[in-house]
């Protein structure tokens, strides 16, 4: 006989390894084959499914936000600080050449900066080779 869902009732391991996913960032159906293995053979509709579903629970939704919670305080430096530190420098720099350092970090960390374009020469191939020499040298 299946047990029946209790929605005030403990978290399963499903959805505390669900839940505790989707908080580190995870999305919904990734944190779902994280915590539930056999869904790796599931047809991908089956698993959004299966995953919006367990989403919806309010107890997954608590654990979520509890976990999400817990990450912030453990973090040494959030954002907020970094942002902080940053316009400290800036109110009362030592020198004029930190107001424009902190003002280029601060720039950077918004996105508020030009693409980069990262130029490369050289032989590409020569690193592939040199990949495949030694694969082949050590029997892979």
């Amino acid at each position: 006989m299946a047990k029946k869902y209790d929605p005030d009732g403990p978290l399963s391991s499903v959805e505390d390894v669900f839940a505790t996913q989707v908080a580190m960032g995870k999305s919904q159906a990734a944190a779902f084959r994280i915590a539930n293995p056999r869904s790796i053979q599931w047809k991908e509709n089956s698993v959004y499914g299966k995953a919006s579903l367990l989403m919806n629970r309010a107890k997954v939704q608590r654990r979520v936000e509890e976990v999400k919670a817990m990450i912030r305080l453990r973090a040494l430096w959030s954002r907020d600080e970094s942002v902080l530190a940053l316009k400290s420098v800036i109110d009362e720099p030592d020198r004029k050449s930190d107001v424009v350092a902190a003002v280029r970090e601060l720039n950077a960390m918004h996105g508020f900066h030009e693409a980069q374009k990262i130029e490369h020469s050289g032989s590409i191939t020569s690193i592939e080779r040199r990949i495949v020499d030694v694969q082949v040298k050590d029997g892979r």
